[in-house]
């Protein structure tokens, strides 16, 4: 156990602590460590966000080694939480917009409508195309959250933003939106 322990905190990643895991429930001890190693986990965050040093592909954004391991744990409302409080990555937020939206329409949209802009960025075809489809996703989500009605105040909110995007606006023609 000390060997996982020590591997936990000098590298805090939801590798690390899925290996503690793997150990600690072998040993018997999972629940006491499970808690030592979520408050270092947060520590290191913490650590991080308060360094203010530029980061790196391995290093994530805010809290998204908390929100991975509550999602590896099936905690989806401790991942939302940690979320919320810290941030993630845009992955991260899409895995958990994709998992809340059934329950949490409201909680999804703002997630989707900012994978719309990013995605309709990228200024190409194919990013068009897959836009235009995270559009429906938002349209049934608006739609289950009671929202309908904004939808085509969002459309022209698309639009007006991307005028200059001639293909972008033909697919949105097709869609009839």
């Amino acid at each position: 156990m000390a060997l996982m322990w020590q591997e936990l905190t000098e590298s805090p990643t939801p590798g690390s602590y899925q290996r503690l895991h793997s150990y600690a429930t072998r040993a018997g001890t999972w629940e006491q460590w499970r808690a030592k190693a979520l408050d270092h986990i947060r520590e290191e965050a913490a650590r991080r966000k308060r360094s203010g040093a530029p980061r790196s592909h391995w290093d994530p954004a805010g809290h998204s080694w908390l929100v991975e391991v509550f999602l590896w744990e099936e905690d989806v409302e401790a991942a939302w939480a940690e979320a919320q409080a810290g941030g993630c990555s845009d992955r991260l937020w899409l895995e958990l917009a994709a998992r809340r939206e059934a329950d949490h329409p409201e909680d999804a949209l703002p997630i989707y409508q900012r994978e719309v802009e990013e995605t309709v960025a990228q200024k190409n075809n194919r990013a068009y195309a897959e836009a235009v489809e995270l559009m429906r996703k938002v349209k049934d989500l608006m739609q289950r959250a009671d929202r309908g009605g904004e939808f085509s105040a969002y459309v022209e909110s698309v639009r007006a933003a991307h005028k200059p995007k001639r293909n972008l606006m033909k697919l949105l023609d097709k869609a009839r939106w």
